[in-house]
């Protein structure tokens, strides 16, 4: 994979005209929620450049002619685990262990005119052992002398993940100092299915959200950025296979349909610290619970962007 990213990095420095190309890693852990419960850790590293405006994925992938168009491949990991990592039998009633794995390829369609932004994006990977995380949490817990996770054995089967996103989002205010944007969501696949509402609201120091990345290497852009920002969303749950195991293969343990909550709400809250090129983020992260015997949860999210 390192190969991968060191040849695309090549041919879009050499060969293709200049536009932002931008790598953002995130990493999120309930860790900053002192908790070590339900969804744990995901860590997400993306790549955009113009070549992958090329790759053939895109004919299925929403774009808007008229817009700005970004395109990129991500890596993403992503832990769950029960409420305790302590009891080392099934965890019945409660969410299971699991893992997944998946290689994204997604289109950013921005508009300034019509203040709209389209994101759709397509994954490709796995959900099960096969991705590691009783080893990834394990080697974590062992490197900061904490308790060794229990119960992973019963984690979700492996199985196939091929999974769908849209994501539209259209500017409602929009001013220098303040922005607030109406935004959908659907997902359908064997991973998630389902579908979600909200709205996002910046204050601060910022460029256009409908604008670029958010960071950019052309000019006219804003050098120096600080804003706050905070989101809210409705969810209708159709599946989620980190609870309810894949579509191929039984696992072991599983949470049952009629112990699903069907509708879940999420919000987001952080700052945002850019110059030129260079954007720190940190969100802190809330949902209410998933399923009937669960409680709320949250984790933080950290995210480093550079723009070349």
């Amino acid at each position: 994979m390192r190969i991968f990213f060191t040849l695309a990095f090549i041919i879009t420095s050499t060969v293709l005209p200049a536009q932002d190309r931008l790598i953002r890693l995130t990493y999120d852990n309930d860790f900053f929620s002192a908790t070590d419960r339900y969804y744990t850790q995901g860590v997400r590293l993306e790549y955009i450049a113009p070549v992958f405006q090329k790759s053939p994925v895109n004919h299925i992938l929403f774009k808007d002619r008229n817009a700005q168009l970004f395109a990129g491949i991500a890596i993403e990991r992503d832990g769950f685990t029960p409420g305790s990592i302590r009891i080392d039998t099934i965890p019945i009633g409660n969410r299971p262990y699991a893992a997944t794995s998946f290689l994204s390829s997604f289109v950013i369609a921005v508009n300034q005119e019509t203040h709209t932004k389209l994101t759709s994006q397509f994954d490709v990977g796995i959900i099960g052992p096969a991705s590691g995380g009783k080893e990834e949490q394990t080697a974590i817990h062992n490197a900061i002398n904490g308790l060794p996770p229990l119960g992973w054995q019963y984690q979700v089967a492996n199985d196939v993940v091929l999974n769908y996103m849209f994501q539209y989002e259209k500017g409602i205010v929009n001013n220098e100092y303040f922005q607030l944007a109406g935004l959908t969501q659907a997902r359908l696949g064997t991973l998630f299915t389902d579908a979600s509402a909200g709205a996002l609201i910046r204050v601060g120091f910022m460029n256009d959200y409908f604008s670029n990345l958010g960071i950019t290497a052309q000019n006219g852009s804003r050098k120096f950025q600080v804003y706050g920002f905070a989101k809210a969303t409705g969810k209708a749950v159709g599946y989620n296979a980190t609870m309810q195991g894949g579509l191929f293969n039984e696992s072991i343990y599983t949470l049952k349909p009629d112990e699903i909550n069907r509708t879940t709400a999420q919000a987001f809250y952080g700052i945002v610290i850019a110059y030129k090129r260079f954007q720190l983020e940190y969100t802190k992260a809330h949902i209410t619970k998933e399923f009937k015997n669960g409680v709320s949860h949250g984790w933080g999210h950290c995210a480093v962007s550079f723009c070349f």
